[in-house]
C-alpha cells in the first residue's frame, strides 16, 4: 500500500464520485457515467486540468444518447467509435454504434481498495466487457490500465480513443515526438486546415493566403476557431505533451505505441462552445469513424476470446523538468 494515496467516496456536482489522490494530483471518476475522468487537479497550483461545465446538475444522456448535448466535458472512454456508424463485419454487419461510443453513458461497477480503483463494464450491442485500474506510478504520474476482453467466438473490430478535455491558457506549447512529419484534416471550423483529408507538414506549414501556421502554438481564445487532426500514420513514440510556459507546468500523455499507435488533436481556440481547450486523444484507431480506419487500415482488432491491453499515463512535471518519456 502507497500511503501516500488516498482513495474516498465524494461527490461531484449532483453525481456519486469516487476521488484518488497523491500528494500532487487528485482525479474525481464517476462510475455510474462511464467511469469518465470528471475532475483532475494539479494540487501544487491547484490547477483544474479538464474542462468544466457550469451549474450544479451533471447533464445526464440515456445510452445512444447525444454527447455533444450532456456535460462534455472531463475524460471519457470511447470505444468502439466515435462517430456514430454501423458494424460492416459479421456477426455484427449493420449493427449501429452509437455516438461517440457505447461505454461513455453506461454505468460501471466500481472496486475501491486502499491505494486503486478498478472500473468494469460490458458492451451493450457487442459482447466485450472494458475495464480500467487506476492507480498511480509517482505521486505526479496517474496510471490508467485497459483490458478489453473480447466474450466471443469472432475477431471484434474496435476503436478506443482517450476523449480528454484539457484547459488551455495563452502560451501553451504542444511538443510532439521529433519523428511526427505531418498531420492529416479531419475538420476545420474556418477552413484554415483545408478540408477532410487535407494534409500539411508538422509543425508549420503555409495557408492558402500565403501566410504562416505553427500548430505547437495554440492561438488565443479570441481567434475563435476550432480544427481538429491527425498525426498521418502510426506515431513514432507513444506520447505527446502541453508545456504551460505562464503557469511554469507540463503536462504529459505516454502510452505504448504498439497497442495505440494514433493520436488526434483538436485545438479548440473560442470556435466552439465559447470554450478555450484541446482534445488530446490517443486512440487505437484512426478519424473518428472505424469504418474509415478500417479502409485506412488503421483499425485495431481484439482476437475472438482474447484480450488487448494498453495503458495511459498522465504526467505533471514542473516547467523546468525534463519531459518524461523523452
Amino acid at each position: 500500500m502507497n500511503k501516500r494515496v488516498s482513495v474516498y467516496e465524494s461527490r461531484y456536482k449532483d453525481q456519486a464520485a469516487v476521488t484518488i489522490e497523491s500528494e500532487v494530483l487528485k482525479a474525481l471518476f464517476l462510475p455510474s457515467i462511464g467511469a469518465k475522468m470528471s475532475s483532475l487537479v494539479y494540487k501544487p497550483l491547484e490547477y483544474e486540468l479538464l474542462v468544466q461545465r457550469p451549474g450544479s446538475t451533471y447533464l445526464l444522456q440515456p445510452y445512444d444518447g447525444d454527447y455533444v448535448a450532456g456535460e462534455c466535458s472531463g475524460f471519457d472512454d470511447m470505444l468502439p467509435t466515435i462517430d456514430a456508424c454501423f458494424y460492416q463485419s459479421y456477426p455484427w454487419k449493420g449493427a449501429p454504434m452509437p455516438d461517440h461510443g457505447e461505454v461513455w453513458s453506461l454505468p460501471w461497477d466500481c472496486r475501491v481498495e486502499e491505494d486503486h480503483v478498478y472500473f468494469g463494464t460490458h458492451g451493450v450491442r457487442f459482447p466485450y466487457r472494458l475495464e480500467k485500474s487506476v492507480s498511480f506510478g509517482a505521486p505526479s504520474t496517474l496510471h490508467i490500465a485497459y483490458r478489453l476482453m473480447n466474450l466471443s467466438a469472432f475477431d471484434f473490430d474496435f476503436m478506443w480513443a482517450a476523449h480528454t478535455m484539457f484547459n488551455l491558457e495563452e502560451g501553451v506549447e504542444l511538443v510532439l515526438p521529433a519523428g511526427v512529419r505531418q498531420v492529416v484534416t479531419r475538420l476545420s471550423f474556418e477552413g484554415g486546415m483545408g478540408e477532410y483529408g487535407d494534409e500539411f507538414t508538422w509543425p508549420a506549414f503555409t495557408l492558402a493566403d500565403g501566410t504562416q501556421r505553427d500548430l505547437r502554438w495554440l492561438r488565443p481564445k479570441h481567434t475563435r476557431d476550432a480544427d481538429k487532426y491527425f498525426v498521418k500514420g502510426r506515431m513514432p513514440e507513444g506520447w505527446c505533451a502541453l508545456k504551460y510556459h505562464h503557469s511554469d507546468f507540463i503536462l504529459a500523455l505516454s502510452w505504448p505505441v504498439e497497442q495505440v499507435p494514433y493520436l488526434g488533436i483538436l485545438s479548440n481556440e473560442g470556435g466552439w462552445q465559447d470554450l478555450y481547450n484541446i482534445f488530446l486523444e490517443p486512440c487505437t484507431a484512426s478519424f473518428d469513424d472505424l469504418n474509415v480506419a478500417k479502409v485506412r487500415g488503421q483499425c485495431s482488432v481484439v482476437k475472438a476470446g482474447a484480450s488487448y491491453e494498453w495503458h495511459l499515463d498522465i504526467d505533471l512535471l514542473p516547467g523546468g523538468a525534463p519531459m518524461k518519456p523523452l
